[in-house]
C-alpha cells in the first residue's frame, strides 16, 4: 500500500477553528462565558491573508497581519499603574459595537502564537434566551482625586460592576507598590451635591474638610455615577480628610444655588434648573426677597434636584448683533462660545431670541453682515473659528444655526478639502433632529454655494474612493470608514434640503467611483454588506453605501437588485420542499394569455423568486429570455387594453390611470401588480403608460401637489391658480365648496371631501386643506380598492433589501426603461461576429440607422431584442452582438432576441443592404424573430 501524503492546506488549522468557534458562540443560550475581543480591523486583516474573504484572488501576495489587537491601542495616560498583570492596565480605545467580534481562548492563543498579541482582552460575557450577547466591552474610566506628595487629578479604569470594597484592596495594593507608603485603610468618597471642580475648591478652602459622602463598599462603582471619587487614605491611624460642619455644609450649598438664581452663570442660554441663564426659570420674575424664600422652601423640603444645578463658572461672551469694535477679533472671541456664535448675526434683532427655535425652519440670517464678513476673512481664520466651536460644542438649536452661519462663508468650501474639519465630524454624532434643522436652513443658501459645495463633497469622496480602489483591502481602518461616513452624513443633509428646494437633479449626487471602489466583485461585496448590514451581523459588516443609497449609481444599485433576487431564489429554492421548481414554469395558451397567466400564477405552491421560463401550449422550444418577452408584451397589451376597463386615460390620453367603477375581480389588478414584479426581477422592461407617482406609491413615498401635473394637467393648473390666489373674495371668484364632481359615463356625481362638505365654502383660510383634501382624492382614496390589489401583487413578488434602495422614480426606470434613447452608445459598444466594425460595410449600417428618427431607431432595438425600452444604463449596457448571417444572400435580416444578436447577411451591396433593412424594419412586429 502506497503512502500517500495529503496535501496541507495553509491555515487550515485556523480556519476550522474559527468556523467552530463562531458556531459555537451562535448557539449559546441563557449563560455566561469569558471571552476575547478581537479588533475587526485586524480580524478583516486575519481573513485577506489566509484568503478567507470572498472575492479575493488566489495565490495573490498579501501582507501578514500585525500583532493581534494592536490597533486597539490607545495613548491615554492613568494616574495610578496597578500590579502588572492586572488588566485594568490595558490602554484601549473606546470600543463602539461594530469595531470588535469575540472568540474563545483557544483561538487567541492560536493567533498569538502566529501573529503575536499586542494586547488580549478578556470579558464576561451574558448571553440571554435568543443567544444575543450582553456585555460592556468599555472599562469605566473614573476620575479620581489623590494626594500623595501633592494633590492630583487623573483617571483610573475599572469595571463599571466591581464591587467598591474589591477596588479599594487593589487601590491600597497599588499605592503601597507604587509610593512605598505604609497606607492602612483607604476609604472612598464623594461630595453629596457639588460637581468636581466645586468640590476641590470646597476641599481646599477648608482644609481638608468637605460635604462628602462614603461609598458603601458593598455597591458597585458604577452605581454612584460620581464625577469624582476622593481616595482618603489612613496613614499614621489619621484619615487625610474630614467630614465639613453641617451648617457650613448647608450654607455653601445654599450659597451656590441662590448665587446662580439671582446672578445667573454667565453663559448666554443655560439649560439647568435654578440658573437665572435659564429662560424658563427667568419667566418667573422674582425679586431678591420672594427668590430667597422660595429657595430656603425648596431647600427645607429637600425638594433641590443637584443633579439639575448649574455649575458653570465660564463668564460668556453676549451674542454680537451690533459691531462697534474690530468684527474679526470679536467673532473670534465669540467663536469659543457655541449658543453666543449661533444666536448671532440674527435679522431685525430686537434684543429677542425667540425667533430662534425649532419650530422655525427660517434660521433669520442677516445676509448683509455675513457678506461683510466674507470680505475680511480668509480660510485661516474660518478654520480657528471652527475649531473653537468644536471643542465644547452641545447639540443644541444654536450649535445648528452656527454650523449654517459658517457654511454661509466663502472659504468654507477651501475648508472642505482640509485632512481634518472638525465640523464634519460631529455630523456622525448629530440628532436626527438637528439635522433635518439644518436641512431645512439650507434651503436659504445662495445656489452657488449650495451647488458649489455638494459638487466638492462628491469630488473629495470621488478621489477618496480611487485611492481605496488601489489598495490592498478597501474601507480597512476605522478612521477611514468615519470619514467616508462623516463626509456622505453632510452630504445627505443637503441631498434632504434639495428634496425641498429641487435646486439639482436628484442624479448629481450619485458617485460614480461607488462602482469602482472595488476591484472585482464590486456588487457582490457590497450586497454582502448590505445583507450583514440589515441582519446586524457585527462579525462581518464593517461599511456598507446601501446606508445612503441615493449617491449609488442606478447601474450599480440594479445589480445590487438582481444578486439579491438570485440568492432570494436560490434560498427559497433550498430551503422548501419545492425541489423540482428551480424555475416558474408558465403554461400559457395563446387563445388566451390572460386566464392562463392568472391560473398559472395563483398558484399556492409556485415559487415566484424562481426565474421565469414561458411555454406556450402546443408549441416547442426553450424559453431563452424571448418568450418571456414575448408573454409580457401580450400579457400587457391585454390587461392595459382601454377597452378591457380596468384603466383610463388620463391627461389628453398620456397616461393610464386605475378606473375604479371597473367591475373587474381585485384579482386581476393584484396580477398586474405581479407582473411589474415578474418584469423587475426577470430583467424585462415593460410598455406602461403609469404616470411616476404610481411608482412614488409603491415605494411608500409621499405625494405631493406636483404630482397632479401629470395626473391632471387641468386640474392642477385650476387648484394651483387657487394657490396663488391673495385675495379674500374667494368665496366670490370661485365658488367652491368642499366637493369633487366626477363623470361616470353619462352621470355626473358629486363626492363629498369632508362631511356635509357641499356647505362648506372655500376661502382665503381653509383653502389649502382644500387643496390637500383634493389631491388625496384624487391620488389614493379614488382608486384605494385596485390600487391596493395591485400594489398586494407587486410585493408578493417583490421583496428583500435590494427593492428598498430604490426611489419610486428609479423603480419606474427599472420597469417601463429610461427615456432617452442614444443609439451611440449602442455602436461604440456593439460586438461583432464575422465582421470588422472598422469595414465600409458596417460603417454604412451605422450611418444608415443614425439616419432614421427616433422611432424608427427603436422599432430597430424591438426587432433585435423584442422590446423598445432602453435598459437601466441606457443602451451601454445592452450586451448586443451584429453576427454575419451569410453572403450574397436575398434573405432579410434575422434577429435572436433571446440573446440580443442581430444577424446581418453580406449582401453584395451597401444599396441592397440598406434596402433589406427598411423592408425589416416596417415589417419588425413579428417578423424576422427567431
Amino acid at each position: 500500500m502506497n503512502n500517500i501524503k495529503q496535501e496541507v492546506i495553509p491555515f487550515q488549522k485556523e480556519i476550522i477553528l474559527y468556523q467552530q468557534t463562531m458556531k459555537g458562540l451562535k448557539e449559546i443560550k441563557v449563560d455566561n462565558k469569558q471571552l476575547y475581543i478581537v479588533s475587526k480591523q485586524w480580524l478583516r486583516q486575519w481573513k485577506y491573508y489566509i484568503e478567507y474573504l470572498q472575492g479575493i484572488t488566489p495565490n495573490q501576495i498579501r501582507e501578514k497581519p500585525g500583532a493581534l489587537n494592536c490597533d486597539l491601542l490607545t495613548n491615554e495616560n492613568f494616574l495610578l499603574k496597578y500590579s502588572i498583570d492586572n488588566t485594568l492596565n490595558q490602554n484601549i480605545i473606546k470600543l463602539q459595537p461594530d469595531d470588535f467580534v469575540l472568540v474563545n481562548k483557544l483561538m487567541i492563543d492560536i493567533w498569538g502564537q502566529e501573529y503575536g498579541v499586542g494586547i488580549t482582552i478578556p470579558r464576561k460575557v451574558y448571553f440571554n434566551q435568543q443567544g444575543v450577547p450582553s456585555l460592556n466591552v468599555n472599562l469605566l474610566r473614573q476620575a479620581v482625586y489623590l494626594n500623595l506628595q501633592y494633590p492630583k487629578r487623573g483617571i483610573l479604569q475599572i469595571y463599571e460592576d466591581c464591587i467598591v470594597k474589591y477596588w479599594i484592596q487593589l487601590l491600597c495594593e497599588t499605592i503601597k507598590n507604587e509610593y512605598q507608603i505604609n497606607v492602612q485603610q483607604i476609604r472612598l468618597l464623594k461630595h453629596k451635591h457639588f460637581q468636581a471642580d466645586y468640590a476641590i475648591k470646597q476641599l481646599e478652602d477648608h482644609q481638608g474638610s468637605f460635604d462628602g459622602e462614603i461609598l458603601n463598599e458593598n455597591q458597585t462603582v458604577g452605581s454612584y455615577n460620581a464625577d469624582l471619587i476622593i481616595i482618603d487614605m489612613q496613614i499614621n491611624g489619621k484619615w487625610q480628610y474630614d467630614q465639613l460642619d453641617i451648617k457650613i455644609a448647608c450654607y455653601e450649598d445654599f450659597k451656590h444655588v441662590y448665587y446662580k438664581a439671582y446672578k445667573g452663570c454667565g453663559k448666554f442660554i443655560c439649560d439647568k434648573n435654578y440658573c437665572k441663564s435659564n429662560p424658563k426659570f427667568q419667566q418667573f420674575g422674582f425679586d431678591k426677597k420672594t427668590l430667597q424664600q422660595y429657595l430656603i422652601e425648596q431647600f427645607k423640603e429637600g425638594k433641590i434636584d443637584w443633579t439639575n444645578v448649574c455649575w458653570n463658572q465660564i463668564i460668556e461672551l453676549k451674542p454680537i448683533q451690533s459691531f462697534q469694535n474690530d468684527i474679526v477679533i470679536a467673532l473670534n472671541e465669540l467663536s469659543n462660545f457655541s449658543d453666543s456664535f449661533g444666536a448671532s448675526f440674527i435679522l431685525n434683532f430686537n434684543n429677542c431670541y425667540n425667533v430662534i427655535n425649532y419650530n422655525n425652519k427660517n434660521p433669520e440670517l442677516n445676509l448683509q453682515v455675513i457678506q461683510q464678513v466674507n470680505d475680511l476673512i480668509n480660510i485661516k481664520i474660518l478654520k480657528q473659528w471652527t475649531q473653537n466651536l468644536m471643542q465644547n460644542y452641545k447639540q443644541n438649536i444654536y450649535f445648528v444655526r452656527a454650523i449654517i452661519i459658517i457654511i454661509h462663508f466663502k472659504y468654507f468650501n477651501d475648508l472642505l478639502y482640509q485632512e481634518e474639519n472638525s465640523i464634519l465630524e460631529v455630523f456622525l454624532t448629530l440628532s436626527q433632529e438637528n439635522k433635518e434643522l439644518l436641512s431645512n436652513y439650507l434651503t436659504i443658501l445662495p445656489k452657488e454655494y449650495f451647488i458649489k459645495y455638494i459638487q466638492t463633497i462628491i469630488e473629495i469622496i470621488g478621489n477618496f474612493l480611487k485611492q481605496q480602489s488601489m489598495k490592498q483591502i478597501q474601507l480597512l481602518q476605522k478612521k477611514e470608514i468615519q470619514f467616508i461616513q462623516q463626509m456622505l452624513e453632510f452630504l445627505q443633509v443637503f441631498y434632504n434640503s434639495n428634496l425641498i428646494v429641487k435646486k439639482l437633479n436628484p442624479i448629481k449626487f450619485q458617485i460614480a467611483e461607488i462602482a469602482k471602489m472595488y476591484p472585482k466583485y464590486g456588487c457582490y461585496l457590497e450586497y454582502i454588506q448590505f445583507e450583514s448590514y440589515k441582519k446586524n451581523d457585527l462579525e462581518t459588516y464593517y461599511f456598507t453605501f446601501c446606508q445612503y443609497p441615493w449617491v449609488i449609481p442606478l447601474e450599480f444599485k440594479y445589480e445590487i437588485l438582481t444578486i439579491d433576487s438570485k440568492m432570494s431564489q436560490k434560498n427559497q429554492f433550498e430551503s422548501s420542499l419545492m425541489f423540482s421548481q428551480k424555475f416558474l414554469n408558465l403554461q400559457i395558451d395563446r387563445n388566451d394569455v390572460l386566464i392562463s397567466a392568472l391560473e398559472s400564477l395563483s398558484k399556492n405552491d409556485i415559487n415566484l423568486k424562481a426565474k421565469l421560463q414561458i411555454l406556450f401550449q402546443g408549441e416547442q422550444g426553450i424559453d431563452q429570455g424571448g418568450l418571456a418577452k414575448e408573454f409580457f408584451s401580450l400579457l400587457t397589451q391585454q390587461l392595459f387594453d382601454l377597452n378591457f376597463g380596468m384603466f383610463i386615460p388620463k391627461n389628453n390620453n398620456s397616461i393610464i390611470w386605475f378606473n375604479k367603477y371597473n367591475m373587474e375581480t381585485p384579482i386581476k389588478y393584484e396580477l398586474i401588480g405581479m407582473i411589474l414584479g415578474l418584469a423587475l426581477y426577470n430583467q424585462v422592461n415593460l410598455d406602461l403608460q403609469f404616470p411616476l407617482v404610481i411608482f412614488k406609491k409603491l415605494m411608500n413615498e409621499p405625494i405631493c401637489f406636483e404630482d397632479l401635473k401629470e395626473f391632471d394637467l387641468e386640474v392642477y393648473n385650476g387648484l394651483n391658480t387657487l394657490v396663488e390666489y391673495k385675495y379674500d373674495n374667494i368665496e366670490d371668484v370661485f365658488a367652491l365648496n368642499f366637493t369633487i364632481t366626477e363623470a361616470i359615463w353619462d352621470d355626473i356625481r358629486t363626492v363629498e371631501l369632508l362631511p356635509n362638505g357641499a356647505q362648506i365654502l372655500v376661502n382665503q383660510q381653509n383653502k389649502h386643506e382644500y387643496i390637500k383634501l383634493c389631491i388625496n382624492y384624487y391620488l389614493n382614496e379614488s382608486i384605494q380598492m385596485p390600487f391596493n390589489s395591485f400594489k398586494k401583487g407587486f410585493w408578493r413578488v417583490v421583496e428583500g433589501n435590494g427593492i428598498q434602495l430604490f426611489t419610486g422614480y428609479e423603480l419606474q426606470q427599472l420597469i417601463v426603461g429610461q427615456k432617452h434613447f442614444n443609439l451611440q452608445e449602442l455602436e461604440e459598444t456593439t460586438e461583432y461576429d464575422g465582421f470588422d466594425q472598422n469595414s465600409e460595410y458596417i460603417k454604412s449600417f451605422w450611418q444608415f440607422l443614425r439616419s432614421l428618427n427616433e422611432e424608427k431607431q427603436k422599432r430597430f432595438l424591438f426587432f433585435c431584442t423584442g422590446s423598445d425600452r432602453i435598459p437601466v444604463g441606457g443602451l451601454k449596457s445592452l450586451k448586443f452582438l451584429i453576427q454575419k448571417y451569410g453572403e450574397n444572400s436575398e434573405q432579410l435580416p434575422k434577429a435572436h432576441t433571446c440573446f440580443n444578436v442581430f444577424l446581418l447577411p453580406q449582401y453584395d451591396s451597401i444599396g441592397k443592404m440598406i434596402i433589406k433593412l427598411q423592408i425589416a424594419l416596417q415589417n419588425c412586429e413579428g417578423f424576422g424573430l427567431i
